[in-house]
């Protein structure tokens, strides 16, 4: 038996006006049965909607001006919530913000009552047909979405997120990859967003516990350093085994690596030579240590004001 689609397994049949927010006022369905105005003040966010609303762009400009010319020509999406005294948006927030800047007070809505499992589903459905999502944006919209059939016992036929993936081109293997990566701290997940990091490194540092991925931000803004992939599995194995990672055990993981590359290059120095930068009792090792980190500075371009 084929698949049905996602919105056709929750009896909703016209959905074009939830995947796209330029379609034009002919393209769009009128007569909707259940659609009412809604005003702006009784709408309320989606709680962890992982999606941005760019209010910047140039489209989002045109968004704007096309509702001060026309009002908002097609409705959000909203549930009722509070018991029916405020409503929760599903699909629409970018037409929301926009209503919101072209000075309006309320708004068309397609109001329907629908349980936690069927408004994440719907709301990630609706998001991923977006000409751009960041890699952020898609492993918490996935996330939502498997802890919401998870907690919930519901599911559309098959994996959820998978399913929702599959709309937007992303396979199963992929899908679960970018699962992983929302358990990454938001520093982490960051970096990995900004392709600072590869998502390689970013799945294997997904393992460690919060904590010693706190403590691993720190260390990256400190020393201006990333972990190889190699370093990243030799930390989730670490991780794994014994929980919380010292910061003393990853630093001297990091740099003994940044010591063996500098030794390959065979350049040494004399303590008699760089002794008189240094406190008198300051030891061999914490030499070492405080050159290393101004290499990684210098690697990285922090130090080019100092030097000529």
């Amino acid at each position: 038996m084929a698949k049905k689609d996602l919105f056709e397994n929750m009896n909703i049949t016209d959905n074009s006006y939830l995947l796209d927010d330029n379609l034009l006022a002919s393209e769009v369905k009128t007569g909707r049965s259940n659609e009412e105005t809604v005003k702006l003040s009784e709408l309320e966010e989606f709680p962890g909607h992982p999606f941005m609303v760019n209010t910047e762009n140039e489209d989002f400009e045109e968004l704007v001006e096309s509702i001060k010319e026309n009002g908002l020509i097609y409705p959000i999406l909203v549930r009722p919530v509070a018991g029916g005294e405020k409503y929760q948006i599903i699909s629409g927030h970018r037409r929301v913000a926009a209503s919101k800047v072209a000075g309006l007070s309320e708004i068309p809505a397609i109001i329907r009552p629908m349980d936690e499992f069927e408004a994440t589903v719907l709301m990630v459905h609706s998001n991923l047909y977006r000409p751009e999502i960041s890699i952020k944006e898609k492993a918490l919209a996935y996330r939502l979405c498997h802890d919401a059939e998870k907690h919930q016992g519901k599911h559309l036929g098959g994996d959820t997120a998978v399913n929702i993936g599959e709309k937007a081109s992303d396979s199963r293997r992929k899908v679960y990859r970018y699962i992983r990566l929302s358990y990454l701290s938001d520093l982490l997940l960051d970096a990995v967003d900004k392709k600072r990091m590869p998502i390689n490194v970013g799945i294997e540092l997904s393992y460690l516990t919060q904590k010693t991925q706190e403590q691993l931000s720190e260390i990256i803004e400190e020393y201006h350093m990333l972990p190889s992939i190699e370093q990243a599995a030799v930390l989730r194995k670490l991780s794994i085994e014994h929980g919380d990672i010292s910061k003393e055990k990853m630093i001297a993981l990091l740099l003994g690596e940044e010591k063996k590359k500098a030794a390959k290059t065979s350049v040494s120095f004399k303590k008699k030579d760089i002794q008189d930068f240094f406190a008198p009792d300051t030891e061999v090792d914490r030499m070492s240590e405080i050159i290393m980190q101004l290499l990684a500075k210098y690697r990285d371009g922090a130090l080019k004001d100092f030097i000529d």
